[in-house]
């Protein structure tokens, strides 16, 4: 019963019983219209006008969770947007003009803060995803978030390397852009370690930005169905990925 209920039935009660005294001492007619009657449109009155009251707040709190819930889904639908179009343009400005260079290790080019750093999610406003059709969709939400730092940092680590170490070790041994040398010749004036190295950083940035746009496209999707099905008739974004 609710609180509304709670109140009314007592007071209908009382009435009533005042009602039965009347009628006992054959008063009731005369009373009716002049206590009972007015008695029981107050009562009302104050009931319905107390529930309205109390829905109208109801409503406007659940509307207030909806806008606050809609508006966080779509800020995380942004980050991972913003997310895959760095990842896109470093793909198509860095990897892609040299994804079948044989000496793409040495000839891509150093970016450092090529990728946005102020990009990740506000886990404490997602909490409300839990609840819908995909309780894990917060935590591929993380792990996204975690794919473009890993990400960031590779390219980051192998542009200090190339800038700091490889590009003056070069300049010092006489090796010019645009040469023609040996991966013999170029081992030996790099040395093994960063010979190695640089093959390694290599694949490491391809993978990790190859993979990492596959899964934003995926996790992207799943979080797109998961706010329109939470909110069927409003607006949410959505990521398309290009093949």
């Amino acid at each position: 019963m609710t609180n509304s209920g709670k109140f009314i039935a007592p007071a209908l009660s009382f009435i009533f019983g005042v009602g039965a005294g009347w009628i006992a001492h054959g008063k009731l007619i005369e009373v009716l219209f002049t206590a009972y009657v007015p008695a029981l449109a107050t009562l009302f009155a104050a009931y319905y006008g107390a529930k309205y009251a109390f829905d109208l707040q109801h409503k406007k709190q659940e509307d207030d969770v909806k806008k606050t819930n809609l508006a966080n889904g779509n800020i995380a639908m942004f980050t991972l947007l913003s997310m895959v179009n760095s990842l896109l343009n470093y793909q198509g400005q860095i990897i892609d003009p040299i994804r079948t260079n044989p000496k793409a290790f040495l000839e891509m080019s150093p970016t450092l803060s090529f990728l946005r750093e102020d990009l990740s999610f506000k886990i404490k406003d997602l909490y409300f995803l839990i609840e819908k059709n995909d309780p894990n969709l917060l935590g591929e939400l993380m792990l996204e978030e975690a794919r473009y730092k890993a990400a960031m940092d590779a390219i980051n680590e192998r542009s200090r390397l190339h800038i700091h170490e490889i590009q003056p070790l070069l300049e010092r041994c006489g090796i010019i852009e645009g040469g023609t040398y040996t991966f013999e010749e170029i081992e030996k004036v790099l040395g093994n370690r960063f010979y190695t190295t640089l093959h390694q950083q290599l694949a490491q940035i391809i993978d990790h930005v190859d993979s990492a746009l596959i899964s934003m496209d995926a996790t992207g999707k799943k979080l797109n169905e998961a706010l329109k099905a939470a909110y069927p008739k409003e607006r949410v974004l959505a990521i398309v990925v290009p093949t």
